[in-house]
């Protein structure tokens, strides 16, 4: 009896020692970091119509396509508006996740589909009226692009805090990406002469921009979501007054990205751009030549480059399945690791069928 007792300390020593040891199992609930590949964009509003959803999820599995690019800032932004409208917006706010996203998120991967959030970050008409503070001026009222649409000052903390809280949010719902475009100053016509409510002096456009960057890569890190950025095509050229207007400068942006998305639509350069009179017409060229000097300019950096496509009819004689085609064989010469098609109704009949497999 003795020698069995002076056993069953070790015993009990070796009984929690195997309860306090990681196991095995718990790598399911860590969620895999994975990045837009191949795919298309959908708005929210056909993201919750389920019969038209649906139908573009069988099309894209049909198709070889892996990623579905769905707006989701003005479904998720409810709550941390209505802190910003009444100034209660801070450093100590939470980010929760969202229903509806978390749904579409679990909606999506039981297919193995990739979920890429996208956030529209410094155009937002909502938050700028609510507090026109928050905005851009111009000749003391809010800046407006030549659609009208109002922007934010990024040199703002409470606006960065904002889209950040919101990158947040997107994450925790189980997105695998978070893709912020329109994460630029405006640079229309009139934007020369805009003023910054919250301008710092010794900090440049592209420090605040990449000043951002850092502070979202943080804050999406524990959740092993990726980060990813729209950019204008005409940016992958790199001209300095470019950099400057727009604060987009790739090399240094490049540093806290998982990928980078040139808009490479051909019919949105502008006639004679490169010595094509119209570019439009010119679906190979441009994306091949778009991605090809992104790889130049971010050479050092581990940032994927996965390029929007063009996949509707604008300026653009020749549009059909071929000109998907020969945008999806430039991506893939230059060794993109994707591409993702736009197109803003989301008819997708032409880029389907050209993708067929």
């Amino acid at each position: 009896m003795k020698r069995a007792l002076a056993f069953l300390p070790l015993f009990i020593l070796a009984f929690f020692a195997l309860s306090f040891t990681p196991q095995p199992l718990q790598k399911e609930f860590v969620k895999e970091k994975r990045t837009a590949g191949r795919g298309i964009y959908v708005t929210a509003t056909v993201a919750q119509m389920p019969k038209r959803f649906t139908e573009l999820k069988t099309q894209c599995l049909a198709c070889g396509l892996n990623t579905m690019v769905i707006d989701a800032k003005d479904m998720i932004s409810g709550p941390f508006l209505e802190l910003a409208r009444e100034h209660k917006l801070t450093a100590e706010t939470r980010a929760q996740a969202n229903p509806w996203l978390a749904k579409l998120a679990a909606e999506l991967h039981k297919d193995n589909l990739i979920l890429s959030a996208r956030i529209v970050t410094f155009k937002d008409d909502r938050l700028a009226l609510a507090r026109p503070d928050l905005g851009v001026h111009l000749h003391g009222d809010l800046y407006r692009d030549r659609r009208g649409g109002k922007w934010l000052d990024p040199y703002s903390d409470e606006v960065r805090l904002y889209d950040e809280l919101i990158a947040e949010s997107a994450a925790m719902s189980g997105v695998d990406e978070v893709q912020f475009d329109y994460i630029r100053f405006p640079a229309e016509g009139p934007a020369l002469n805009a003023t910054y409510p919250h301008l710092k002096p010794g900090l440049s456009k592209v420090d605040i921009i990449c000043q951002f960057l850092k502070e979202v890569k943080g804050r999406l890190a524990p959740y092993n979501t990726s980060v990813a950025v729209d950019i204008f095509g005409v940016t992958a050229w790199q001209s300095r007054v470019d950099i400057d207007n727009l604060g987009q400068d790739l090399k240094r942006m490049g540093e806290y990205l998982d990928v980078l998305s040139p808009m490479l639509y051909p019919s949105h350069f502008h006639a004679g751009y490169d010595g094509y009179a119209n570019p439009g017409s010119e679906p190979y060229y441009f994306v091949h030549t778009g991605v090809k000097q992104a790889k130049v300019i971010l050479s050092q950096e581990a940032t994927a480059l996965v390029p929007w496509i063009q996949g509707f009819d604008m300026n653009s004689p020749n549009f059909g399945k071929n000109y998907i085609r020969e945008q999806v064989r430039a991506c893939e010469e230059e060794g993109a690791k994707g591409f993702l098609i736009w197109n803003a109704g989301n008819n997708y009949s032409v880029s389907f069928a050209a993708l067929k497999k």
